[in-house]
């Protein structure tokens, strides 16, 4: 069995994101899901990764299985759909980050995921197990999580989390910040926004007295990593923006690269800092380009942008 750096579990969908901005109108049908556009964004990277996650056997999971092919991820373990369809998002112009999403994945093979067509031998083969907390939304994807989660531990792999609230998938508000305040207790890497961590009503000091790497992100006011005593901040970057859709998964895949490449190489407080200067310079490229996936930058480009930004 092949050896990875990081394995993402969770949704692949299809965005179908508005040309003009409007409703009704004309749409875009791209690629997504957070926990594949960090597959995607770490494989861009030139990490070794491999996405858990499940689609129908139709056009739009296939349509999936060609992007992971184009980004260098192993899709060994995409689970292939006979009866269901694969999850559709349709993105919401001009709405507030947590309710710009309209996902329709009731019924379909994303909340259908399933543990048992994991092979048990993979959580010794990897690093760290990245996940996402809609996954928790329905209960055949949310047991699936758990499990992979806690088969990661035996095997002593690192696990990672990215919070998205995403209210319009969720029966209530409590239910989805209970699943996503254990899945944050569960996790030893923790990124989320500043909104995300103020409705969670998270205590900082405790989650890092606890252990864990916590990553805050605050769009254009930037962001900032806490672990173990120290806190580093890096400010945005002054860039033109077209589309933040891909920033947020380019930061956590950034992330996920920089610290499984150069953990144990520095003290803590340099690696958080050029983690975190790494991070930005590459959702600040994502967010100049159009799409989630298609967005996402390449090792050179992230460079060129650091160097140009501490001229």
């Amino acid at each position: 069995m092949k050896e990875y750096s990081v394995i993402s579990l969770g949704e692949a969908l299809v965005d179908f994101v508005p040309v003009d901005g409007t409703l009704p109108g004309r749409f875009n049908a791209l690629p997504g899901g957070a926990p594949t556009n960090v597959a995607c964004g770490l494989g861009r990277l030139g990490l070794s990764v491999a996405l858990i996650a499940r689609v129908g056997s139709d056009p739009l999971g296939r349509c999936l299985l060609q992007t992971l092919e184009q980004y260098a991820v192993d899709d060994a373990y995409v689970q292939i759909d006979p009866q269901r369809f694969t999850t559709v998002t349709i993105v919401m112009p001009k709405s507030e980050d947590m309710l710009r999403y309209a996902i329709y994945r009731s019924g379909s093979a994303d909340g259908a995921l399933s543990f048992q067509e994991i092979p048990a031998e993979l959580f010794s083969h990897a690093r760290v197990l990245h996940y996402g907390s809609l996954c928790m939304a329905s209960e055949s994807s949310r047991q699936t999580t758990l499990l992979a989660i806690q088969a990661a531990k035996d095997h002593g792999m690192m696990t990672s989390v990215d919070v998205n609230l995403r209210p319009n998938s969720w029966k209530s508000g409590a239910q989805m910040a209970q699943e996503a305040r254990h899945l944050v207790e569960l996790s030893d890497i923790v990124k989320l926004t500043l909104d995300e961590a103020r409705l969670l009503a998270l205590d900082m000091t405790a989650l890092t007295k606890a252990g864990k790497i916590v990553i805050v992100t605050d769009g254009a006011n930037g962001a900032s990593i806490h672990a173990d005593g120290v806190s580093v901040s890096r400010p945005a970057m002054d860039v033109d923006v077209l589309d933040v859709t891909g920033g947020g998964d380019a930061f956590m895949s950034a992330f996920l690269y920089y610290y499984t490449t150069h953990c144990g190489a520095m003290p803590l407080r340099e690696l958080l800092g050029e983690a975190l200067s790494f991070c930005v310079a590459s959702s600040s490229v994502a967010i100049q380009r159009y799409g989630g996936i298609s967005s996402l930058p390449t090792l050179e480009e992230i460079h060129e942008l650091e160097a140009k930004n501490t001229q």
